[in-house]
């Protein structure tokens, strides 16, 4: 169990490392803003390549929502291991 535990914790840190990093933040927003303009300044007539576009906007929300949630899970995994580690301590288990 606590491997996958520490699988989690580590895995966290890694997905928080990527939010913090100016490159990836700056990647990710720059992705957004273009094809949200693209999509401003596509004709009404391409429906296709504005639901393209509307996709697209939606992965990179994806992806940035992925890496929270994989933090998120890390930082559950290491209030875990913290429990596990107090309850060893004091020989609760």
């Amino acid at each position: 169990m606590s491997d996958n535990i520490e699988h989690d914790r580590a895995r966290g840190v890694r997905a928080k490392e990527l939010l913090d990093n100016d490159l990836v933040q700056e990647a990710l927003t720059t992705l957004k803003d273009e094809y949200v303009r693209a999509w401003e300044a596509s004709p009404a007539r391409d429906a296709e390549g504005r639901e393209r576009l509307w996709v697209m906007v939606k992965l990179v929300e994806k992806f940035r929502g992925h890496l929270e949630q994989v933090w998120d899970a890390g930082k559950l995994a290491d209030d875990k291991l913290v429990e596990i580690e107090r309850r060893k301590k004091f020989g609760i288990f």
